[in-house]
């Protein structure tokens, strides 16, 4: 079991790409593979490139191109990066006892994005969170949907945008 470790999608890209969306194929070969439809790969390819996923599948079905960058993987896992639905990460502040009902408060307003939450979070396999005020209040304000990414600078750099303008938060 100690050799057993567990890669997260959403990490390998961040890791291979240094943060950012790489124009070479990267391949990464040999690992296990726990889609999240279908069964279990025992021995799978995963492409990306430019942070995104081209094909998972096992290797004697997945096409590798000539000049991408192969990664072996073999005794390795490879699964889906998790979703935390419910979080208070980010040294949010926000709400409090005053009263039980204040839609006003927005926690996208005071998330410290170098909190180390996040980083915690990323090593338990996380890769979005849905942050929110407070708990405790019958109404404690919205929320703020981020992916988690490499050295963000400001909430900007990991929130989920609908436009520039417009954030998606609940």
């Amino acid at each position: 079991m100690k050799h057993l470790l567990i890669v997260v999608i959403g990490a390998l890209v961040w890791c291979a790409s240094g943060g950012q969306a790489q124009e070479r194929v990267q391949a990464y070969v040999g690992a296990r593979i726990i889609p999240i439809e279908g069964g279990e790969i025992p021995a799978g390819v995963l492409l990306v490139q430019r942070g995104k996923i081209l094909a998972v599948g096992p290797s004697d079905t997945v096409d590798i191109p000539a000049d991408a960058n192969t990664v072996d993987l073999t005794g390795k896992v490879i699964l889906p990066g998790l979703i935390c639905t419910h979080s208070h990460i980010g040294g949010i502040g926000g709400a409090d006892g005053s009263g039980p009902i204040q839609p006003d408060v927005r926690v996208y307003d005071s998330i410290d994005v170098l909190d180390p939450g996040f980083r915690r979070a990323v090593a338990g396999g996380l890769t979005s969170l849905n942050i929110m005020p407070g708990s405790g209040h019958l109404m404690s304000g919205q929320t703020v949907y981020v992916k988690l990414r490499h050295r963000p600078k400001t909430i900007e750099d990991i929130a989920y945008q609908e436009t520039r303008e417009r954030f998606w938060a609940a």
